[in-house]
């Protein structure tokens, strides 16, 4: 890529496209979710919760009843009001980041266990709400909203509920969710694997505008523990790009470097590291 080409239009564009998929990932499964029955039990939130959607975009959430949950002891076909918080954090083990989190306000309606069943033996059911929909004490419910709202470093982004269903169902390859919770830690040591040189020139060509993406924010270098100074941390990585976070001595920024092209295997994945390499390498 030349560095004389204005990344302003690109970036916004990919940008959007990074929003879209991290929430994506998140309503599919990534992460951890509670919610939170406001008008039922307002001081009583139910967290461990499995959640996904189903092969037809519905918003399911499972669990086990629970007594001292009310919200998990609600009647079958009852619709309950409730927020839902999904909680997505980085793969990095070295630091503790949260990467974004979805919020949404609806319905939620327990499913009968016959109703549960038959969508578990369908294959309807994403699969860790198919594990607990197996469990006798195991819950499985629907939650109807009409958006979400994603909060990350690049600031809050309402977005329809319809729009990320469209996106399941699309049939193209590049709007798949990647990674899933079983691919990011092969996807984690793939760009972890790469030199920390390449990964601070990553996140500096996007702060100098040669390569597309955003700067999710700057602070100067307070309160780091001595062993992060000088390191490249990743703090996500998604089918449009990677997101980095550089702790220098005196400054610390993080950055969203987007891919050229959208990565949905492994091999997509290298490919496109190779090329954030090859457009951060100063042109002489």
């Amino acid at each position: 890529m030349s560095p004389s080409i204005d990344f302003t239009a690109i970036s916004a564009d990919a940008v959007a496209a990074h929003n879209l998929s991290i929430a994506h990932r998140l309503m599919s499964g990534a992460g951890s979710a509670s919610l939170l029955a406001f008008r039922l039990a307002p001081e009583d939130p139910c967290s461990g919760l499995a959640h996904g959607l189903t092969t037809s975009g519905q918003f399911v959430v499972a669990a086990y009843r629970d007594p001292e949950a009310a919200a998990t002891t609600a009647a079958d076909g009852q619709p309950i009001e409730v927020r839902v918080d999904l909680v997505k954090g980085s793969p990095e083990p070295s630091v503790r980041l949260v990467t974004a989190t979805v919020h949404l306000v609806g319905t939620l309606t327990w499913l009968d266990p016959d109703e549960a069943f038959l969508m578990l033996v369908q294959g309807d059911l994403p699969p860790r709400v198919g594990e607990i929909a197996e469990n006798p004490d195991g819950r499985v419910g629907v939650v109807e909203a009409g958006r979400v709202v994603l909060r990350d470093s690049l600031g809050a982004t309402p977005i329809d509920l319809d729009t990320l269903i469209q996106a399941d169902h699309c049939p193209r390859a590049c709007d798949a969710v990647y990674p899933d919770a079983d691919q990011e830690w092969d996807a984690y040591d793939l760009t972890a694997s790469v030199d920390q040189m390449y990964l601070r020139r990553i996140c500096h060509a996007v702060d100098e505008g040669s390569i597309a993406g955003a700067v999710c924010w700057r602070r100067p270098s307070t309160h780091y523990c001595e062993h992060t100074i000088g390191r490249v941390f990743l703090a996500d990585i998604d089918r449009t790009g990677v997101t980095l976070m550089s702790v220098q001595p005196d400054e610390t920024i993080s950055a969203f470097a987007a891919f050229r092209h959208p990565a949905t295997t492994l091999d997509d994945l290298a490919v496109q590291l190779s090329c954030l390499i090859e457009d951060s390498i100063p042109v002489h």
